[in-house]
């Protein structure tokens, strides 16, 4: 899939990363999917955040695998998800 985040570090711009939703990551924690970025790390709710990521791209598993990434997101802060 391809997600585009904002640089905080670099003027604010916008940047394109290819990555894979997964359970075979030592982030993963009883088989929750987990973001992972071409350098092989998780992404987590707060970089999600603050960098304003967002999906540009996903096919229609990534895109169930990711409906169940951000469930866990909103479970971690209280929320509910529609």
């Amino acid at each position: 899939m391809v997600l585009e985040y904002t640089d905080i570090l670099d003027n604010m711009r916008r940047h394109r990363v290819e990555a894979i939703v997964t359970t075979e990551h030592p982030a993963s924690h009883y088989g929750t999917g987990v973001i992972v970025l071409e350098n092989g790390n998780s992404l987590d709710l707060q970089s999600w955040t603050m960098l304003r990521y967002r999906v540009i791209q996903a096919s229609e598993i990534e895109s169930v695998l990711l409906r169940k990434v951000f469930e866990n997101f909103v479970a971690m802060t209280g929320g509910h998800v529609k």
